[in-house]
């Protein structure tokens, strides 16, 4: 269980997409935009997913691991699953921490697959996990999230916002997840929402079918991977990764694939002048896509800004990478009976992540309770306005109710300095011309 920034983005936009699944063969090649615990089945499978994940925070949040969240789980019995969430870092401007919503939602989706698997009669598939994690990740904050799962010979997975997830076999990428946002770097995001009610819903999830094979790679990473990297680099970077640790094991595979991912997309997020994924889709929304050099600090931010406006202007492109947190998690799918002794040790590694992530669950437990009472401060307060606006309706309807305590005939029998006695004892205005008066006096009320 890793943490590490994401999207400033503190509100939900107005929905603009449908809910989908997909189901793609093994032969369609799927290409995105250019933006582009723990436990399962006690069914033995033939197929295993041997996962390993790195991050690196971006720089103004190394001191907290950054905002992100994962996890990873296997063992002996094969499948396997792979969680990642990347918590909204506009957030902090509040003072909140969307890193601890991250970690947490994604400890509640393994939990609720373990839950949910010992049951016979209910299927732990992702987008169910991710509801039951939204429902009791009772924390501020937001975060996007993609879980996969390996279940016999396809993946079944499940997305929020644009977090995602690419598949690689024989050097290619076969299938890449869609962003979900709603406009430009506004993802869709999960949240609490007895405290936020403009965050989005699981019921909103995209939902993913992809067979795989022995020797395929699933590459899971946040905004952070997919904004400074284009497929085609992935491509060149997992071969290259791969061709450096031939022979050794799936884990030691997918462990140096997804370092070298993040150390790729951490070197384009610092360039000013890399064409990104990110950059490309901030011009096309006309928008400023160089905007993580220009807030660097000091001389090398200042440097930077300007090699970028000079290189804009030169080649008539918005350029830049985007500073963010970058995680990547890889998973290698490898016949069970073939890679024991990776299984076991990826077992290991998974189980000394359970044993982190129980410790955050519990660290989270106090904000949790401040959180509830908040909510429950906010219905209090909810409640008493609701009746007293109810209060107040019932006495202007009573009040309307009320026959006049003059009728318009004795009024139109009344002299002036009656009238004007009449309003003054009743503590109304007694200026101005007579038929005002008149109509004044015939708004009264009986008591």
């Amino acid at each position: 269980f890793r943490s590490m920034s994401s999207v400033n983005v503190t509100s939900r936009c107005m929905a603009l997409h449908s809910l989908r699944r997909h189901t793609f063969p093994a032969s369609q090649l799927a290409r995105s935009a250019s933006r582009g615990h723990r436990s399962f089945r006690v069914t033995a499978s033939g197929l295993s997913l041997v996962s390993a994940g790195s991050n690196i925070p971006h720089p103004d949040k190394i001191s907290k691991g950054g905002e992100d969240a994962w996890f990873v789980h296997i063992d002996q019995n094969g499948g396997g699953e792979i969680y990642l969430a990347d918590g909204v870092g506009g957030f902090n401007e509040q003072g909140i921490d969307p890193g601890m919503y991250a970690r947490v939602l994604t400890y509640e989706a393994a939990k609720a697959h373990t839950a949910l698997a010992k049951n016979p009669l209910a299927s732990p598939n992702p987008k169910k996990l991710i509801q039951v994690a939204q429902e009791n990740t009772k924390l501020p904050g937001a975060s996007t999230i993609v879980i996969i799962e390996l279940l016999g010979t396809k993946l079944s997975a499940a997305s929020i916002g644009d977090s995602g997830f690419r598949v690689v076999r024989d050097g290619k990428v076969l299938f890449a997840s869609p962003p979900q946002e709603h406009y430009f770097n506004c993802p869709y995001q999960l949240g609490y929402e007895p405290l936020n009610k403009d965050v989005d819903l699981a019921i909103d999830a995209q939902e993913f079918e992809v067979p795989v094979q022995p020797g395929d790679l699933v590459i899971a990473g946040s905004d952070g991977l997919f904004d400074n990297i284009f497929d085609e680099n992935i491509e060149l970077v997992v071969s290259d990764a791969l061709a450096k640790v031939a022979g050794a094991g799936a884990l030691s595979a997918a462990r140096a694939v997804s370092e070298a991912l993040v150390v790729e997309a951490r070197k384009n997020a610092e360039d000013p002048i890399f064409e990104s994924p990110f950059a490309i889709e901030a011009a096309k929304a006309k928008a400023v896509g160089t905007a993580a050099s220009s807030k660097q600090k000091g001389a090398l931010g200042a440097f930077s800004a300007l090699t970028t406006s000079v290189a804009s202007a030169i080649s008539g492109k918005k350029l830049g990478g985007k500073m963010d947190d970058i995680t990547v998690v890889v998973g290698a799918v490898v016949a069970t009976a073939a890679a024991k002794e990776d299984i076991i040790e990826a077992e290991r590694v998974s189980n000394q992540m359970q044993k982190e992530a129980d410790t955050i669950r519990k660290r989270a437990t106090g904000e949790e309770a401040k959180t509830l009472r908040s909510v429950n401060l906010r219905q209090q307060m909810d409640f008493a306005l609701s009746q007293e606006v109810s209060r107040k309706e019932a006495a202007l309807k009573a009040e309307a109710e009320k026959p006049p305590e003059f009728s318009k005939l004795s009024i139109e029998k009344m002299d002036a300095p009656t009238v004007r006695r009449l309003l003054e004892e009743r503590g109304l205005p007694t200026s101005g011309k007579i038929d005002r008066l008149r109509e004044r006096l015939s708004r009264v009320k009986a008591k």
